[in-house]
């Protein structure tokens, strides 16, 4: 593949014992650093240059500078280290605020995004308005250089399904829809040391409008949703990696539900929050306990909701914010207590969403980003809570207005945000950074 000037038309899998510099045609240089026993990097152009060399990193949508160690073993999982360098002095901590990145290959909306073990981020399946299509591409977004890199396709095309990272450092992806009222019971997963997607168990119910958590023992819980005929489910069921099987939990959900949340609480149980029934909104909770595989009803919420988002604070308490109920979209917030099983009415966000993001920061604090409310339409907005003082406070706004989008914690602290829905319907493929 390599001819005497050392230019290849394709790189799919690159693995080197010394650093190197890659050099796309185009004239401008993506320079990435590889240790020993090197992480993968996928690549599609048309043609590249390698050339070794003593490497520092540039990307070209950013004017940051950053050198990344990646590494990777067939025997263990990934694991990455990144030390970034202020494009002013070292001294100076940056302003909060977005900057734009590289924009996916693929246009989507109702994807799932998910930070590997190795620091890049996983996007998957989703749809795209522009084809009318459910799709089954894949992509990585490495952070160091920020830029994405299409890999491997899924074996089925999907939207609205689940995606949960196991502690192997695979990827397991469940349910969904793939168009035309078929929900889906199949499910795969994504092998990051090999760039490579395969069939397992299929749950015993299809289903998309379901949560999935990873519980500390390493299992998946997947809980509720809807069927293909239209029924709220109350079933719940836990996915093996061992065996590559589901197995219904012992006990359903006291209550059927869709559009709900799940958090992993710090006790290792999983509260479900909120969601739709037969067209009704609920402020109920419940929680499985792993232990016992029960479900026990807790404290309601004092707000019916759905489309909501739920955010595990420093303090293990859960923050639900915004959300739609049976009348209007919510500004409102609430937080639940696991030690007292009880919800407390917290300060309002500045602006009522559904549809949009939360993400806990290293800091603390809890940033909310984009949605859609029946005033303003798709909103770019951001706002921060502090859960010290209970209030929320705008930050910047995103360059973009979008709902359907996903948010994803890296490594270095930003939230990577991609893809969604903006004015008029139309599907995005740019991504941004807080």
């Amino acid at each position: 593949m390599v001819n005497s000037n050392g230019a290849i038309s394709t790189l799919n899998y690159f693995s080197i014992n010394q650093t190197c510099q890659l050099f796309s045609t185009n004239d401008s240089s993506i320079l990435i650093a590889f240790n020993l026993n090197s992480s993968l990097v996928f690549m599609n152009q048309s043609a590249i240059s390698i050339a070794l060399n003593q490497i520092t990193s540039t990307s070209p949508s950013s004017s940051s500078a950053s050198t990344t160690s990646l590494s990777s073993s067939t025997s263990s999982t990934s694991t990455s280290t990144s030390t970034t360098t202020s494009s002013t002095t070292s001294s100076t901590t940056a302003a909060p605020g977005w900057t734009t990145t590289g924009s996916m290959n693929t246009t989507r909306e109702f994807h799932t995004a998910t930070k590997l073990v190795n620091g890049l981020v996983l996007v998957a399946g989703g749809y795209n308005s522009v084809a009318s299509s459910y799709l089954n591409s894949a992509e990585l977004y490495n952070p160091s250089i920020g830029t994405w890199f299409i890999i491997a396709k899924m074996n089925f095309a999907q939207g609205y399904h689940t995606a949960s990272i196991l502690i192997n450092g695979s990827v397991l992806v469940a349910g969904g829809t793939s168009g035309s009222g078929a929900y889906l019971n199949i499910a795969e997963l994504y092998n990051p040391s090999t760039n490579s997607w395969a069939t397992t168990g299929s749950m015993n119910v299809a289903r998309q409008g379901h949560t999935a958590s990873t519980l500390a023992n390493g299992k998946v819980l997947v809980a509720g949703g809807i069927s293909g005929s239209g029924i709220d489910l109350s079933s719940a069921e836990l996915y093996d990696p061992s065996t590559g099987t589901w197995t219904i939990t012992s006990g359903s959900m006291n209550t059927p539900r869709q559009l709900h949340t799940a958090s992993t609480l710090a006790n290792g149980k999983v509260l479900v929050v909120g969601g739709d029934k037969g067209g009704g909104v609920l402020n109920n909770a419940e929680f499985y306990d792993p232990s016992s595989g029960a479900w026990t009803s807790v404290g309601s919420m004092n707000v019916g909701r759905k489309y909501h988002t739920a955010s595990i604070l420093a303090n293990g308490n859960v923050l639900v914010a915004g959300g739609t109920s049976d009348s209007s979209i919510l500004n409102s917030a609430e937080l639940y207590n696991p030690s007292t099983s009880t919800w407390t009415i917290t300060g309002p966000m500045n602006t009522a969403r559904e549809y949009h993001t939360a993400s806990a920061l290293a800091n603390g604090l809890v940033l909310v980003a984009g949605g859609y409310n029946s005033i303003v339409g798709y909103l770019n907005s951001a706002e921060l809570y502090n859960s010290s003082t209970g209030i929320w406070t705008t930050t910047v706004n995103m360059s973009i207005a979008r709902q359907y989008h996903t948010a994803s914690i890296l490594t270095n602290g930003k939230v990577l945000v991609t893809g969604g829905e903006t004015t008029g319907g139309v599907c995005l493929n740019s991504a941004e950074l807080y």
